[in-house]
């Protein structure tokens, strides 16, 4: 019988020894007692347009339904968004009848985030189950509670060593838990040691070793020891999950250990899956520069870009003086003419970088004018985007960005000079850098920042007016008349909700500027009602195809999870409007991003949707997400992951996953394009 290893003391957690209240058999054989979604429901329709419009009040009515598919949508509702006051209400149905329904609710509750919510979940933990009939909800209770538990539920959680391997979920509901409160920045000895050996242990199973390598990687304040990480190294090179290798490569890293290196340093030649090689490459950082450059630099010519991108962009972040001059050389044009743009600008952005223009004039010099050449001849909006972020990394530069930049065409570049400006002001030695010059460049690129917020580009203004906020550069103290006329009249002319992220931005900066405190984040208010006529279009082999020139990607969407983006997703690709879009957005082995109208990733159209979170997962690669700014903020832009992403669980919308194509998901580049997206109907095929 599974019982846990000890006593709780705490007076809270005593409810976790007693038997939660069993769903009565013949319950179960009644119509009402069934969940069953049907979505020409009225009433379901109903529920789903209560929880899009954020109606608590209207749903709380239904935690007394008849019907448990209401009840259980009721309570499901309240996961979507934040409200601490919903506990008291919502926690009478942790004792529902019907368990798929006491999973709605206690999920519910773990999305507040509140402590009030833990006695609750606590009392429904049902240890008495010794027929393991209750294991889901109990993996769901636990999960809950490591989102809002306290440290004493941490340490009680962490102590239960009496789950056996069989135990599937219960193992990967523990694991959860102490990842959740992982995120939370709460951690413990026991829960990380417990980890450790989880995932060393072959015998339990896959998803729960998964998620104890992901608290080991991601965990705030938790890293191994030499020997723990002796058994993390163990666990990588015996395990057959690359998804267990990649969260293992990244907890060795966070160990810094001479153990973690050696192992790195020796799988890091013989691992075969890009992704682990790339977390890999990202781990070495915080090992012994001297050391780890060796094992770095073959990678800027591997053939995976992904990888080749991953290592070049290691040494922007982690590169040294002495060795800037030498990173230009392994990206020089003239010997490697075939290399990918992006490893190329990045090698010369870690040069300018690193290398001083005192020791290494000539160099210096060149790699700006290669920087420049490469501006004014490329094709491409990103690379011409890359050029400018990496000539920023060299300050002078700034007015040269500031002309050609602004003045391009494409809205990706205008948003990359903006970013670049906004990088060398933010520079910690600006002024001894600029020297005598720099009372002069602060007054310059103020002009430059009023010149952006004047323009109304929404996306050359949300990633600079953050500049206005610089305490070194003081532009609160800057005498200008009529600053704050002009901004008021900027932040009134952009559009909301489409320009959302500029309106916040610049917001911020002005109350700044004006000596008020920081505004609360704007929410939009409900303004995209579902499209019940559309998603009754959708039949049950409705799938979605993404036509790329790298193959073409099969989806699923999931319209009982989330109608809302579905429905917006169907819209938005019946009327062709992802037709042509540019992928803006890849981060190796996380996500390729797309859908944004302006193609910089702060676009959208003059409407947002809701967040919908439902009991789905990040925890493959493949899953379709929505992309946002904020709760509710969802429109046009969506992402496929590359690999598991627990830490997106519960604040991003899944609304659907990849059937057939990750590999091509796997090989698209930023510039890349969805040539066309249409709905297909596999029912006669």
């Amino acid at each position: 019988m599974l019982t846990v290893s000890r006593f709780w003391g705490f007076t809270l957690l005593l409810a976790l020894f007693f038997t939660a209240c069993m769903p009565p058999e013949a319950a179960d054989n009644k119509a009402k007692d069934k969940i069953k979604i049907d979505m020409r429901d009225k009433g379901v329709q109903k529920l789903f347009n209560f929880r899009d419009q954020r109606n608590a009040d209207s749903l709380k009515t239904y935690f007394q339904n008849e019907d448990a598919t209401l009840r259980y949508l009721a309570a499901l509702s309240f996961a979507s968004w934040t409200d601490t006051s919903i506990v008291e209400n919502l926690a009478p149905l942790l004792n529902d009848p019907i368990e798929e329904v006491r999973i709605a609710a206690a999920f519910a509750l773990g999305q507040t985030g509140t402590i009030k919510a833990e006695p609750y979940l606590s009392a429904a933990f049902n240890s008495k189950d010794s027929l393991s009939q209750h294991q889901r909800l109990n993996a769901v209770i636990l999960e809950a509670i490591g989102k809002c538990g306290s440290v004493l539920s941490l340490r009680n959680i962490a102590s239960v060593g009496t789950y056996l391997a069989s135990d599937t979920l219960l193992l990967e509901g523990q694991c959860r838990a102490l990842y959740r409160f992982g995120q939370r920045g709460f951690s413990d000895t026991v829960a990380t040691q417990k980890m450790v050996l989880y995932t060393a242990n072959e015998r339990l199973p896959e998803p729960a070793r998964l998620m104890a390598a992901h608290y080991l990687a991601r965990s705030k304040n938790v890293a191994a020891d030499s020997s723990q990480s002796v058994q993390l190294g163990v666990a990588m090179v015996r395990s057959q999950n690359p998804d267990i290798r990649m969260a293992l490569a990244t907890a060795l890293g966070k160990s810094g250990s001479k153990p973690a290196f050696a192992m790195l340093s020796k799988v890091i030649q013989t691992e075969k899956d890009w992704r682990v090689k790339c977390n890999i490459i990202n781990a070495l950082a915080k090992f012994e520069y001297d050391t780890v450059r060796a094992l770095v630099m073959p990678f800027t010519e591997d053939t995976n870009l992904h990888i080749a991108r991953t290592a070049a962009e290691f040494f922007v972040a982690h590169g040294n003086a002495a060795d800037g001059d030498y990173y230009w050389r392994l990206g020089d044009d003239r010997q490697k003419p075939n290399m990918p743009w992006p490893v190329r600008v990045a090698l010369y952005q870690a040069s300018n970088k690193w290398l001083s223009a005192g020791d290494k004039p000539d160099s210096k010099d060149f790699i700006d004018y290669r920087l420049r050449e490469m501006f004014l001849q490329g094709k491409d909006p990103y690379e011409r985007a890359a050029c400018l972020r990496a000539l920023a990394e060299f300050g002078w530069q700034y007015r040269w960005i500031h002309d050609k930049g602004f003045n391009d065409t494409h809205p990706v570049v205008k948003t990359a000079a903006a970013e670049a400006l906004l990088a060398i002001a933010q520079r910690n030695d600006f002024y001894r850098f600029f020297g005598e010059g720099g009372r002069g460049v602060r007054r310059e690129i103020y002009g430059y920042l009023r010149e952006i917020v004047a323009s109304g580009d929404a996306g050359m203004i949300a990633a600079a007016a953050e500049g206005f906020s610089i305490p070194t550069l003081d532009f609160k103290n800057l005498r200008d008349t009529t600053r704050e006329r002009d901004l008021d009249a900027a932040l009134k002319a952009l559009q909301l909700p489409r320009d959302l992220e500029a309106y916040m931005a610049l917001d911020k900066a002005i109350a700044y500027l004006n000596g008020k405190p920081a505004p609360t984040a704007y929410h939009p208010p409900y303004n995209h009602p579902i499209d019940w006529q559309l998603l009754s279009t959708m039949g049950s082999n409705t799938q979605v195809e993404i036509q790329t020139s790298k193959g073409i990607i099969l989806l699923e969407l999931f319209p009982f999870s989330a109608p809302g983006s579905v429905a917006n997703f169907m819209d938005l690709i019946r009327n062709g409007f992802y037709d042509g879009k540019s992928i803006h957005r890849v981060v190796p082995n996380f996500v390729i991003q797309s859908g944004c109208p302006r193609g910089d990733g702060y676009g959208a159209l003059n409407y947002s949707i809701r967040t919908e979170i439902g009991l789905e997962r990040y925890d493959k690669a493949g899953y379709l997400g929505m992309a946002s700014a904020g709760p509710d903020t969802e429109g046009t832009q969506w992402f496929i992951t590359q690999s598991p992403t627990p830490h997106l669980d519960g604040r991003y919308t899944i609304f659907g996953k990849v059937l057939k194509g990750q590999n091509v998901v796997d090989q698209l580049q930023v510039g890349d394009k969805t040539e066309k997206i249409v709905l297909k109907d596999r029912s006669n095929k």
